[in-house]
């Protein structure tokens, strides 16, 4: 008996071997977005600005955007002297989700202390209701499924208006 499989051992090993091969040849070709990487949604690049009361840019910090329709990534930026931002996704990755936002806006380490874990009006550059941890702010964002430039984030001093939307494409 052993002489009548020894002939399906060789077919075994190149089976074994040429699957997995083949597998990881037919994912190559997916047509997964070469931005998201796979398993993760589309990203689009998006830039915006962010401005004081009074028009003057925020000059340090970070933009949030917390995800209110579906997207599974909060997307951040740094602002830099001139108030602007662009957005990363997952740390390094360049742009965003396509989807409606919330946004929340982060003084940078210097610009704010904290008092039982939240920041301290007093030390804030700007009103500390946009320092909102779920994004109640009165900004919104909506990234297009394509380059999105928002427009700037104009911060005000007065309470925000309810529903308001601070976005543009």
């Amino acid at each position: 008996m052993r002489a009548s499989f020894a002939p399906a051992i060789p077919a075994v090993r190149t089976f074994a071997t040429a699957l997995p091969v083949a597998l990881l040849l037919s994912l190559a070709g997916c047509g997964a977005d070469p931005v998201a990487g796979p398993g993760t949604e589309p990203l689009f690049p998006v830039k915006g600005q962010v401005l004081l009361p009074g028009g003057k840019p925020l000059t340090s910090g970070t933009v949030v955007l917390l995800p209110s329709s579906g997207q599974s990534s909060s997307p951040r930026g740094e602002l830099g002297p001139d108030g602007s931002f662009t957005l990363k996704t997952r740390g390094d990755r360049e742009g965003a989700p396509a989807g409606q936002y919330k946004v929340r806006i982060e003084p940078s380490a210097s610009q704010a202390a904290k008092k039982g874990g939240r920041y301290d009006p007093k030390s804030l550059p700007f009103p500390a209701r946009y320092t909102d941890e779920d994004g109640n702010t009165g900004l919104t964002a909506t990234v297009q499924t394509g380059p999105t430039t928002l427009e700037p984030f104009k911060l005000t001093a007065e309470a925000p208006a309810q529903g308001g939307s601070r976005n543009r494409d």
